[in-house]
């Protein structure tokens, strides 16, 4: 028999509401990659472009600049030979477009083409609908309390990261 999400475990998860969130966290996780939920954006949003190349756009899309191959690799966390492909295939999209990094020859800077920069937006906007459409029955209150806690989770995360590479 499993033992429900709210009933505190013995050992080291004692605290039940820790329990709670690792379970919703999972769960949450789980959902937002689900392979149905990113076709449909991508299909609402009108863009051809697979989740890894939609990761890359919108790293590029935050950042607001030109980034090198291995700065995009750090911050999606994957190899720089697989941002090499990837950002190959992009450009052949005409989503981004590639220049020489003036400060060093050998590195290649990217950035986001005017074409790439629509295609995010859209993407942009359509997650941004079918999360209005979810929590619509949300109080206001409600919504921004979330909002307040996912971004100090988030931090926390991030800060904990940095802390482990440091």
């Amino acid at each position: 028999m499993q033992t429900p999400p709210h009933v505190a475990l013995p050992g080291p998860t004692k605290d039940a509401a820790i329990g709670d969130i690792e379970s919703a966290l999972n769960s949450l996780l789980r959902s937002l990659k689900q392979t149905k939920l990113h076709e449909y954006l991508l299909t609402k949003a009108g863009v051809d472009v697979d989740r890894a190349g939609t990761a890359l756009l919108y790293v590029l899309y935050t950042e607001g600049t030109c980034l090198r191959v291995t700065d995009l690799a750090e911050q999606l966390q994957i190899e720089a030979p697989a941002v090499t492909r990837k950002a190959q295939q992009l450009e052949h999209l005409g989503l981004v477009s590639r220049a020489p990094d003036p400060n060093d020859g050998r590195a290649t800077l990217l950035q986001l083409t005017a074409r790439g920069r629509r295609a995010i937006n859209r993407i942009l906007a359509v997650r941004r609908d079918w999360l209005t459409t979810l929590l619509a029955d949300w109080p206001e209150a409600s919504r921004v309390e979330c909002a307040r806690i996912l971004c100090l989770l988030t931090n926390n995360i991030n800060q904990s990261l940095r802390d482990l590479d440091a």
